[in-house]
């Protein structure tokens, strides 16, 4: 069945493959079987996908990157990444892509940081969630929640996990899961940003994860950086981003393939 499914994506002129390994905390029944996601790589692979595993535990990554997946899709958050991981990841040339910022919005908007007052995140806020995030009772019932101390530590070892990996010269792009909870489609990509910063990182290496690096994990050699020839995409911002990351918030204008498509960030509505 599984070898049927991507078949079926192959047809459809699917981009990749993603398999859902984890069991979400025990939420879910089970985790996907190993000669399951086995046959699915196998099968994308002979059809020409990639395939990129979503996964939570450092030995589900360590199996799945053995039997051959692409990307790590989400960053290891149960425990601190060891050698020999890392050497598989740069052996195979796997992407990594952390995705801190999944498990932060599960609370961030809970503590109501200052950035929450900012133009740049009023402006992207639908009706239902600004309801939602002035709700006391959400607040109260958020950082109460078991679920948050867990949320909280895995943030901070997808951080550290983050940086060991960069370090060691690991392939990373950047993700947002952007659509999904209350990951807002435009601010979970700067947020993002800022927890690569708080990762360690510098500014300039949290924006080539999000542009040159995103492009090459994408296969996509028209954009990601300035150059003759490339997509004319542009993001025009009043200060300077390699300075403070937060800079990449202070949009002026959004150029897309030459022309200009967006003003001011105090312009946008949701």
């Amino acid at each position: 069945m599984a070898r049927h499914v991507v078949r079926e994506m192959a047809a459809r002129k699917a981009d990749l493959v993603k398999i859902w390994l984890d069991d979400a905390g025990k939420s879910l029944p089970a985790k996907v079987k190993p000669e399951v996601y086995a046959a699915v790589i196998d099968e994308a692979h002979k059809n020409g996908l990639r395939v990129a595993a979503h996964i939570y535990d450092l030995d589900d990554a360590k199996a799945i990157v053995g039997a051959g997946v692409d990307i790590i899709a989400h960053g290891v958050r149960d425990k601190p990444v060891d050698a020999e991981f890392i050497g598989m990841m740069k052996a195979r040339s796997v992407w990594y892509i952390a995705t801190i910022v999944l498990d932060d919005s599960n609370f961030v908007f809970a503590e109501q940081p200052p950035w929450m007052r900012e133009p740049f995140f009023q402006r992207a806020l639908q009706p239902a969630v600004r309801t939602l995030r002035d709700d006391p009772a959400y607040r109260e019932r958020t950082l109460a929640a078991p679920a948050t101390a867990r949320n909280r530590a895995a943030v901070a070892t997808n951080k550290q996990n983050l940086k060991a990996l960069h370090d060691a010269g690991v392939r990373i792009g950047l993700g947002s899961d952007s659509g999904v909870g209350l990951r807002i489609p435009g601010v979970a990509e700067h947020r993002e940003l800022a927890l690569i910063v708080e990762a360690g990182l510098t500014p300039m290496q949290a924006i080539t994860i999000g542009t040159s690096n995103a492009a090459a994990l994408l296969k996509l050699d028209d954009r990601g950086v300035l150059a003759a020839g490339k997509l004319a995409d542009l993001v025009v911002l009043d200060g300077d981003p390699t300075a403070d990351i937060a800079n990449t918030k202070r949009i002026h204008a959004v150029w897309h393939r030459g022309k200009k498509a967006a003003g001011p960030v105090e312009t946008f509505t949701p």
